[in-house]
């Protein structure tokens, strides 16, 4: 009689503890996988929205804005509240995504990617960068 408890007092205190293993995994994979969907997702709406040259730099942070949160909208599990910030100039694009989860707010992702172009100095003519920033350094020299 006293083996038979044994038993019963195990098996209260292991199937809990699988129960708890099994949904910290869970949860684990979902934040791994909107991790990997935020990161190829910022990489691919990058790369797509860094090399139209005819744009200026407010439209394509807008563009990038825009068709990143369209293709997160559909994708993401665990990924609530996201935060897409976009900066873009002649010769990189920098897009930052933060956001936190529905099931652990004090867990959060934090993505930064800064995309550079090939070859960005017939852009750089074009858009007189350099000549702007020449002006302003001219002030700045001894």
């Amino acid at each position: 009689m006293k083996k038979k408890g044994r038993f019963v007092l195990e098996a209260s205190l292991l199937v809990p503890g699988f129960c708890l293993l099994f949904v910290c995994l869970v949860f684990f994979t979902l934040y791994v996988h909107d991790y990997t969907v935020c990161f190829h997702m910022m990489l691919q709406t990058g790369i797509k929205g860094i090399y139209p040259v005819s744009r200026t730099d407010n439209q394509t942070e807008e563009e990038v804005k825009k068709d990143l949160t369209q293709k997160l909208s559909g994708y993401l599990l665990w990924l609530q509240e996201e935060e897409i910030t976009v900066r873009a100039d002649p010769v990189s694009l920098t897009v930052s995504l933060s956001g936190k989860g529905k099931a652990f707010p004090a867990e959060q992702i934090n993505i930064q990617q800064k995309l550079y172009r090939i070859k960005p100095c017939e852009i750089i003519r074009r858009s007189g960068w350099l000549k702007d920033r020449g002006e302003e350094s001219d002030g700045d020299t001894l």
